[in-house]
């Protein structure tokens, strides 16, 4: 099913389980679907986030209260986790973790975190050193934790249009440091609204987990190092 959205009865059926708190059978559907070389895209794209985005569709109908949508969010998290777990032991004698590394976040004021959990897994999947910090945090403490740690890569991530000073404040203090990391910005906000007339030119903006997949796989990002595969 690689690089195939879900047919509209799987991706019901999936947010069924998840609104019933079945993490476990939820797992076995997507399992089913996926090919024998484990596919992340497909899982955290074409899976997850499509069945996330048609729970906000209903909770936006009314038809689901937020207290369903946030049952969803948690299995959602278990379903990332164990399949974190479960890629990082087939990958275990095959991938040397990375010199390279990544930091991911979602910028003060924001809640919404799954979308840059999918990423920081990503990142992990292809070997990098990944510390992920979190949703809603602050910007001081962002440019300290990156200012000490110095990643190679700043992965950061807001949805709401009302946040984005707070983003330009973290750009601007980390424009003052000695060092230059390369910092991608994503999340709901980069498809809804043409960021890059507000954002300096040195900012990638990902829309897709999709393209944020292909960087990767042809080592496009920190190009005078190399990403491991």
């Amino acid at each position: 099913m690689n690089g195939f959205h879900l047919h509209e009865f799987q991706l019901k059926k999936l947010v069924e389980l998840m609104l019933e708190a079945n993490d476990n059978k939820a797992w076995q559907l997507i399992s089913s679907w996926m090919n024998e070389r484990e596919d992340s895209l497909f899982f955290y794209e074409y899976a997850l986030a499509e069945a996330m985005r048609y729970v906000g569709e209903l909770w936006e109908l009314n038809e689901i209260t937020v207290a369903d949508e946030h049952i969803a969010s948690n299995v959602c998290n278990l379903l990332i986790a164990r399949y974190h777990v479960e890629i990082s032991n087939r990958l275990e004698d095959h991938t040397t973790e990375s010199s390279l590394k990544g930091m991911f976040f979602c910028i003060e004021g924001e809640e919404h975190s799954l979308g840059i959990r999918m990423v920081t897994s990503l990142f992990k999947e292809y070997g990098w050193n990944t510390r992920y910090l979190g949703a809603n945090l602050p910007v001081k403490d962002a440019v300290i934790y990156a200012t000490k740690w110095r990643p190679e890569i700043i992965g950061v991530s807001l949805s709401i249009i009302y946040n984005l000073p707070k983003l330009m404040e973290f750009l601007s203090e980390m424009d003052k440091l000695d060092y230059r990391p390369e910092i991608l910005v994503g999340g709901r906000i980069t498809t809804l609204f043409e960021l890059e007339s507000h954002l300096p030119k040195n900012i990638r903006i990902v829309k897709e987990l999709d393209s944020l997949n292909h960087m990767l796989q042809h080592n496009e990002l920190c190009k005078e190092l190399h990403v491991i595969s």
